[in-house]
């Protein structure tokens, strides 16, 4: 409920105090160097687009230069914000966007403006970072494509809109900039759009991600409508200005003058955050939205590499974390169930794939499973870390996929170009670690730290992760129930599942004997080079930061890192700016307490790890070439896993069949009775209209004439009548007489 003070809280709400003015948390801020320096990295990859889109193809070398340039550039000055505001302030500049005068006289004023912060800068030299290397990537995977550059524009487009998700300061921007990420990546999944299978992918992907849009833009609509800002800085003030109360969240403040009173029930709240969430859920590929990921792998591989394991899918982790504020204590009690049960179907899902990118795909799934349900147990810092983990050695991952891929057509087309063999099926692998040493160990290193083996990036933030989430479940569970402890448990036995399903993919990609029939250093690039030196840049220094020590002078302990320290709550977003700060500081405080406890987990992570590994081990070790080439799932459980649930099965079924069914019949209903209907109803119109046409000529028009024919032969007869003759009128009276006579005889 919102309404005016003296109407909200009765005749006391004169006196009452309101310390909070709106209107003057959205004044203008005057924009500094640095805020001013942000808006040209902002703009640098949207030149980059229009120059390439437009006049790319009469550039030399088709404009890659002017990409990397251009990228290279904003990189450089990414750093350079981040040394200036990193642990030392914060720039915020604001204007007023535009404004909306209602029917009551009021007016409404937007604001629009750029953020820096820690969490903004660390982002923003993460998204630039990536993108070069990719770009740099590109020249060698991408060389001779017909669409070349094109490809380069739309990684320019897709990084101007990520860049704008990270630096706006309110949410209607970010929205605007959030659906522009999604076109971007519609544009690039189906790149090659000679290819069925990208147009369905691309289709697919841009679907599903509006459903979870959908409650993107309504929790925007409730915050808005209630708060009257979409204004990030003015929201946090609000909120922590709020109180609970018996009825629910109360907050008086006062916007124009004019006194006004909230109150929220809990419920309204919960379904506000869980509406933002939402769109987390869309672009982050958590159950049951994650069905678009896996065939967005259609798109090249340095794209799936960029937008979906550095960058797109985390921009709805980096929405929960801007968003934080807002959640209750319901709405992250879901997150992190949600959280959970993705990161648990997406290692299911990946023990059993044969495409080497889709089991990358399931595993991207997983972790972004487990950064969300770190946001969900109050991990908002861990969270954020493996965000930055994940995005270098996922990113190595891809990369590395993307050389294998490449080896593979080069190989299959020299030594069987007439023959179709699936060069991204693992099991037609084998051996490449002695045709290719350095994707092997740049691959090893990214591995070992998504496994979570000790000493890489990895096992920092899982363990992160895993300790805060333990110490929820502790909180959670202090009224005797015990069932939230089936979150962290979850984690754990994801962490088992990673290790298997990595090394299952590590056996057989890199070990054994290579499984087609022709001399696997045909795989190389020349019997000297093992890979264009372009495409070997990006991997080596992707696999160097997959290492711990980069993000921790102690790569065993994740406190100490500069990342968790720099993106804390108490530095990005006090406690009490949380609807759900009692919480959320209860979970902080156990965690800090249990020193001991994240000894025993961090150990727990370890031998986990390390068992799934000796499993996979033992598994595939005794298989034979053949045998590894005719795996196929056999059990139900193995099929289920394979064929990832059956969910495209059942939202074929459940929503796409009876979608297409509906809009069949509607097309029938709509050519077969309304086109029928309008179509013969016209030419009875016509016939009708004919038919008017005759009667208003020969009845209407016929008795017009008769009577005017009528009128003139009776008038003719009377003035003959009077013609001034004797002999005329003598005739007439004689008739008359006998016609007197003649009735008087008849009758």
């Amino acid at each position: 409920m919102l309404q005016p003070a003296a109407v909200a809280v009765g005749p006391k709400a004169a006196t009452t105090k309101y310390n909070l003015e709106l209107s003057a948390l959205l004044e203008p801020l005057a924009g500094t160097p640095q805020t001013t320096t942000a808006m040209v990295v902002l703009f640098l990859p949207l030149l980059a687009f229009a120059v390439l889109y437009f006049f790319g193809r009469y550039l030399p070398r088709k404009g890659d230069w002017l990409a990397i340039g251009i990228t290279a550039l904003a990189f450089g000055v990414a750093v350079w914000l981040f040394l200036q505001t990193w642990n030392v302030t914060t720039f915020h500049a604001r204007t007023n966007w535009f404004s909306i005068a209602s029917i009551t006289g009021s007016v409404a004023n937007f604001t629009a403006g750029i953020l820096l912060d820690n969490l903004a800068v660390l982002m923003l030299v993460i998204v630039t970072f990536i993108s070069l290397l990719v770009q740099l990537f590109s020249v060698g995977y991408m060389q001779g494509d017909k669409g070349y550059s094109r490809y380069f524009a739309y990684l320019g487009l897709f990084t101007f809109s990520m860049l704008g998700i990270v630096l706006v300061d309110n949410l209607l921007l970010l929205f605007m900039f959030w659906e522009l990420v999604g076109f971007s990546s519609y544009l690039l999944i189906g790149f090659w759009y000679h290819k069925p299978a990208a147009i369905a992918a691309n289709k697919k992907a841009f679907l599903v991600n509006r459903v979870g849009d959908i409650g993107l833009l309504l929790g925007l609509f409730v915050f808005y409508t209630y708060f009257r800002t979409f204004d990030l800085e003015a929201l946090r003030s609000l909120i922590s200005t709020g109180i609970w109360a018996d009825n629910g969240f109360v907050l008086r403040y006062t916007l124009y003058e004019q006194p006004w009173v909230v109150e929220l029930s809990p419920v309204m709240l919960t379904l506000a955050g869980l509406g933002l969430f939402m769109g987390c859920v869309g672009k982050s590929a958590q159950f049951p939205l994650q069905v678009w990921l896996p065939d967005a792998m259609q798109g090249p591989t340095p794209v799936s590499s960029l937008i979906h394991a550095a960058t797109m899918v985390a921009a709805g982790v980096y929405l929960l974390a801007r968003c934080y504020a807002f959640f209750t204590i319901d709405a992250l009690t879901v997150m992190a169930v949600v959280g959970a049960v993705t990161a648990l179907l997406g290692a299911l899902a990946a023990l059993t794939q044969y495409d080497i990118k889709a089991v990358l795909a399931f595993s991207t799934i997983s972790q972004l499973g487990y950064m969300v349900m770190g946001m969900g147990t109050g991990a908002h810092d861990a969270s954020l870390f493996h965000l930055t983990t994940h995005a270098f050695f996922k990113a190595a991952l891809f990369l590395n996929a993307g050389i294998i891929i490449h080896a593979m057509h080069r190989g299959l087309h020299v030594a069987h170009p007439a023959e179709h063999i699936d060069p991204q099926d693992i099991r037609n692998m084998g051996g490449l670690r002695k045709a290719m040493p350095l994707t092997f160990y740049t691959y090893l290193l990214a591995a070992a730290s998504l496994v979570g083996i000790p000493l890489f990036s990895g096992f920092l933030s899982k363990d992160a992760i895993l300790s805060v989430t333990w110490a929820w479940a502790q909180t959670m569970s202090a009224n005797g129930n015990s069932v939230y402890y089936l979150v962290p448990i979850t984690g754990f036995v994801v962490v088992v599942l990673t290790a298997f399903y990595m090394t299952r993919h590590m056996w057989f990609i890199f070990f054994g004997d290579f499984r087609l029939p022709f001399d696997v250093r045909s795989l190389r690039l020349a019997p000297e080079r093992e890979v264009e030196r372009v495409m070997a840049l990006p991997v080596i220094l992707l696999g160097l930061l997959s290492l711990g020590i980069f993000f921790s002078l102690n790569p065993l302990s994740f406190s100490d890192s500069w990342v968790v320290k720099g993106i804390h709550l108490n530095i990005l977003l006090p406690v009490k700016a949380l609807l759900s700060n009692r919480f959320v500081e209860a979970v902080m405080l156990k965690d800090e307490g249990n020193h001991v406890i994240h000894i025993i987990i961090g150990v727990l992570s370890a031998m986990l790890a390390l068992a799934g590994i000796v499993l996979a081990l033992i598994r595939y070790n005794r298989k034979t070439a053949l045998e590894l080439l005719q795996q196929e799932p056999k059990s139900s459980v193995a099929r289920l896993s394979y064929n990832h649930f059956y969910l495209d099965v059942f939202y074929n079924k459940a929503f796409v069949r009876p979608a297409l069914l509906l809009a069949r019949g509607l097309y029938r209903v709509d050519k077969r009775m309304i086109d029928y209907t309008l179509d013969y109803s016209s030419k009875w119109v016509v016939v009708f209209s004919k038919i008017v046409a005759w009667f208003d000529r020969l009845v209407v028009d016929g008795t017009v004439w008769l009577i005017g024919g009528l009128s003139k032969a009776v008038g003719w007869i009377g003035r003959n009548l009077q013609n001034g003759k004797v002999q005329s009128y003598y005739a007439y009276s004689l008739f008359g007489f006998i016609l007197i006579i003649l009735y008087i005889v008849l009758f």
